[in-house]
């Protein structure tokens, strides 16, 4: 994966194969947040019923 610039806002792309895994397709909302030890975590927002 690369960090790429659009326009002064930072994108990664997330691998197909990974996506896939997660079961994550396009419009699955995401959040990236920060553990503890200062690592970038992607979560997927679950939607209330």
């Amino acid at each position: 994966m690369k960090l790429q610039d659009n326009r002064g806002q930072f994108k990664i792309t997330i691998p197909r194969d990974l996506a896939k895994i997660k079961g994550w397709k396009q419009g699955t909302e995401l959040v990236i947040v920060m553990n503890s030890e200062g690592d970038l975590v992607i979560k997927e927002i679950k939607k209330k019923r």
